[in-house]
């Protein structure tokens, strides 16, 4: 009778466990902006698309984003969504909407899904979409619809429709029909209603309400490929087998990984079998299908207290074994603690759990081995000492069995002690016979340490394996030693790094992790010692190894890379719920376990060579200066924003081959994903940006996002490629262009312009240096000619000078006469009308007039230098000289200049020329045209004359 209560209790208890597993699969997801979820669908790529009380959002497994602007005709619920070809069709409290998935745009349009036109102005509400008849005629009263082939079934707030004719499946008033589905497994129709879910045949005539769920409002269903139906109702989630057994999910506020809360208004199943949930508080996800399980240890024990996983077992009759910092853990049985009354251990922390070939279950810990009675469920705890009792197995770090039957136990600073196993149980149960808590001491046959005849390279023992040839091995922290257990002879093992983890598979080949290789000593066949080892570098430190199925699981940090001796590797990311300490493989389960912090994750042995070939990435997401790029809406405006300013994009990101943006926008996020929900491990990626990056960057981050910032503008070309076991590049996954665009400085119209600008500098340039060039000839030629006028006008003195004293007796007249008839010039008689002036007047007339005269030559000479020689200001100067003559101070210094010209033309001693430079003009065209404006002729043929 007490064997079979204890019976019903262990399976009452196992029931329990079972439960608590089951129920921590609900990943919860935040959308940002978005709090009630109402619809969900999965693309042809294995996108998820989200409708929600603001809006479309779209999910990658990574992020969210949102598909509309604030205050736009897009920012409302989403009651149903629904594809055809690249359109995305949105029932919504505006109406339909059409989303196109090529250009994450919004198309305007009155057309309905299947293009037929409406009429209404006003948009209605809808809450289905029918793709099928092309009809949006369909009021906010419709709630469900599902094609038969009896017809269209609508589900409506006064009941069930096919067609136009109702169909009654209950007594009294019809209820609201919310939901409806097919079942091809069952062969029925599911009917869910305001308080009720209904079975109904294909025939629509025989109707059976289930009870299990009377008083439920039934919002939504979803058939899972193994025919549950999973039932979302204002209670939680109901899941019904094909057997009947029917499952009920609800939120539980003392646990996160439980469904976000109680009212869930859409269920879906993706094509990986995942069930998606929409609820009151956001998005869930329920995987029955995945490729790993992680299991918080609270769950698993049903208890508060913790313990940080270090060594795992299983023995051969399935049972798990599970020790750390806070004792060991017999899974579902008991849990053995220091100081622990029921269940005690010498102490808590544990270093190894080994079982024998025997079946004996070892547990080291820092005070000795325990070893586990069967008979009892109690641990029996025993120290080996050395003949001199220096030495002990106090603090016992691991322990295994030789081929001889002989238990080898290392020690923290005590060596390694070797003792018969028969002689070692029987001397531990007979000591704890009569007092089970007690400690067991006895002497070990064989004793090794750092010195003696058979010396080892280090006191410090920490784990021990055996090769294939029976040899056991010791990592001693920065060496290896390889003893003959015949013999006890020790040798080194060359080791150049500290030996962070031992491992031996199933062939008996030896394995060495350290800080960032791997290496294996083949030992299996007809090896010969010394071997040369092979060597993987994984770029990381080694946390821990298995042999699981013929390849090395190895751990590093958030990383385990898949090693095989036939060369081939992979790695892949370990889930980000733990990071592993430890790592056991149960080749019955198939599976792998990494045990960590106060959990575990077990993971299917086949999931990561089924990544071998990793799939190409998808880009899900942009981002430019912190903003999230998008489609833009039906006005123009971006998305994502409202705002007519914000950047748009020219098509979805995921079809991108290449991405242009201005330089301004060269802070940019690229958000890459390879939809994780998808039932597969992550593979591990690098990526480089050709034209910035020299090396590869490897992402280590629990997304794939690939950020830069402050790049110049120029084209670069990005590639991502897998990582294999050992940090070597592998395949291409992902590629894409990018472009960044130069500032409008130092685009090509304005590389155009500073051309013309640079052309015309240097022709203005060219200019001045000519003109100046020119106008220091011109000086150089008018130095000249006013030298030779001075000449002659000396040469002319003198001549005058000798003339007047050769004829001095003669009359003035005849002196004149003579000196016209030598010259050959007739005088021109000039009548100058001299005007009635006063005697301060004429003073002033003559002063201007001697002073225009003395600075004739001077081609600076202006009225502002007149108005300094005579000390006036300029309108008194022009009042007076237009007084005095008629004429401006210009026009009176221009017509002294011309009278003086012309009558030094009249001579016909100078050149044009020379009286040009003589009367003060540097231009020869423009003395030209103030002497003929003056004569009426050019200067030359007045010369002439």
């Amino acid at each position: 009778m007490k064997q079979t209560i204890r019976h019903i209790g262990m399976f009452i208890f196992m029931h329990i466990i079972c439960c608590a597993l089951h129920a921590q699969r609900f990943t919860n997801i935040t959308l940002d902006g978005a709090q009630t979820i109402y619809a969900i669908m999965q693309d042809s790529q294995g996108l998820m698309w989200i409708g929600t009380d603001a809006g479309l959002f779209s999910y990658d497994g990574y992020h969210g984003y949102r598909h509309f602007g604030d205050c736009t005709v897009a920012n409302t619920r989403v009651n149903a969504l629904a594809q055809q070809s690249n359109m995305l069709y949105l029932a919504t409290a505006n109406g339909l909407q059409a989303f196109d998935l090529d250009t994450y745009a919004y198309r305007p349009s009155t057309a309905t899904a299947a293009g037929t036109t409406t009429t209404r102005k006003t948009p209605t509400e809808l809450r289905v979409i029918d793709l099928r008849h092309g009809s949006d005629g369909y009021g906010s009263d419709v709630y469900a619809l599902l094609p038969t082939r009896r017809g269209l079934l609508k589900g409506t707030i006064s009941g069930l429709y096919l067609g136009r004719r109702q169909i009654a499946f209950c007594q009294g008033t019809q209820p609201l029909v919310n939901a409806l589905a097919y079942d091809a497994h069952r062969r029925c129709y599911w009917i869910g209603t305001e308080g009720a879910l209904y079975r109904a045949d294909l025939q629509l005539k025989s109707f059976t309400r289930i009870d299990a769920l009377n008083g439920h409002s039934i919002k939504c269903f979803a058939l899972a490929a193994n025919g549950t139906l999973y039932i979302g109702t204002d209670d939680g989630l109901f899941s019904m087998a094909v057997s009947g057994t029917i499952s009920h999910y609800q939120h539980d506020s003392h646990d996160a990984s439980s469904i976000p809360n109680n009212i869930v208004w859409a269920c879906y199943v993706d094509k990986w079998q995942n069930v998606w949930i929409g609820t009151d508080n956001g998005l869930s996800r329920l995987s029955s299908h995945t490729y790993y399980i992680y299991t918080p240890l609270y769950k698993a024990t049903l208890s508060n207290e913790g313990n940080c996983l270090h060594a795992l077992c299983q023995t051969r009759d399935g049972e798990w074994w599970m020790g750390g910092t806070n004792g060991v853990i017999r899974q579902g049985k008991a849990w053995y603690r220091q100081n622990n009354s029921q269940h005690p251990l010498s102490h808590n922390r544990v270093r190894k759990i080994y079982q024998d070939r025997e079946g004996g279950v070892w547990v080291c810990t820092d005070h000795g081995i325990n070893l586990y009675d069967s008979r009892s469920g109690q641990m029996r705890n025993f120290i080996v000492y050395d003949p001199t009792r220096r030495y002990s197995t106090a603090w016992a770090y691991d322990i295994l069995q030789d081929r001889q039957g002989r238990m080898w136990m290392a020690s923290y600073m005590g060596g390694i002690f070797v003792v018969d196993r028969q002689r070692l149980v029987q001397t531990v149960t007979a000591a704890t016979a009569s007092s089970p808590s007690a400690t067991a001491t006895l002497v070990a046959d064989v004793h090794l340490a750092d010195h003696g005849a058979n010396a080892l390279s280090a006191l410090h023992v920490g784990q021990l394996v055996t090769d294939a040839q029976g040899m056991v091995w010791a990592s001693t922290g920065n060496h290896v030693d390889r003893i003959n257990p015949k013999t006890m002879k020790v040798e080194a093992v060359p080791a150049d790094d500290v030996v962070n983890y031992l491992m031996a598979d199933a062939r008996g080949n030896v394995w060495m992790g350290s800080n960032g290789k791997v290496r294996c000593y083949v030992m299996e066949g007809k090896a010969t010692w010394p071997v040369k080892p092979r060597e993987w570098q994984i770029g990381g430190k080694v946390a821990c190894m298995s042999d699981v199925d013929g390849h090395t699981w190895v751990v590093s940090g958030q990383e385990c890379c898949v090693i095989g001796l036939d060369g081939k590797s992979f790695r892949f990311k370990i889930p980000q719920d733990i990071t592993p300490m430890t790592i056991y493989y149960s080749p019955t389960q198939r599976q792998v376990v990494m045990g960590g912090n106060d959990g575990y994750v077990t993971l299917n042995a086949d999931a990561p060579t089924a990544s071998v070939h990793p799939r190409r990435l998808m880009l899900a997401g942009v981002m430019v200066n912190g903003r999230q790029l998008q489609g833009a809406m039906a006005d123009g405006r971006a998305a994502g924003s409202g705002d007519s300013r914000v950047k748009t994009l020219e098509q979805a990101p995921r079809t991108m081959d290449r991405l242009v943006i201005e330089s301004d926008e060269n802070n940019f996020t690229l958000q890459l994903t390879d939809l994780p929900f998808s039932d597969h491990p992550s593979a591990v990626y690098a990526y480089r940006l050709e034209g910035s990056d020299h090396d590869w960057q490897y992402m280590t981050h629990h997304n794939l996002d690939i950020s830069y910032n402050g790049l110049p503008h120029g084209s670069y070309h990005l590639t991502v490629h897998a990582v294999d076991g050992e940090g070597n590049i592998g395949d291409e996954v992902y590629r894409l262009d990018i472009s960044i665009l130069p500032p409008w400085y130092l685009s090509l119209w304005a590389k155009l312009v500073y051309t013309l600008l640079a052309a015309a500098i240097a022709w203005g340039s060219l200019k001045f240096v000519w003109v100046r060039k020119r106008l220091a000839e011109e000086r150089r030629q008018k130095a000249e000619i006013l030298e030779q006028v001075d000449a002659r006008m000396s040469f002319f003195n003198r001549l005058a000078e000798d003339l007047k004293s050769a004829v001095g007796h003669r009359s003035f007249d005849e002196i004149l006469d003579l000196t016209n008839s030598y010259l050959g010039i007739q005088a021109e008689k000039v009548e100058i009308e001299e005007p009635e002036l006063s005697p301060a007047d004429q003073r002033l007339l003559k002063e201007i007039t001697e002073a225009i005269e003395a600075h004739m030559i001077d081609s600076d000479f202006n009225v502002t230098t007149l108005q300094e020689i005579v000390g006036m200001g300029g309108k008194q100067l022009y009042r007076k000289l237009k007084a005095m003559t008629g004429k401006t101070p210009v026009e009176y210094i221009r017509d002294i200049r011309m009278h003086k010209a012309a009558l030094m033309l009249k001579e016909g001693k100078f050149s044009v020329s020379e009286v040009m430079y003589t009367v003060g003009f540097s231009n020869s065209s423009y003395f030209s045209k103030c002497f003929s404006k003056a004569y009426g002729t050019t200067p030359t043929e007045y010369m002439k004359r």
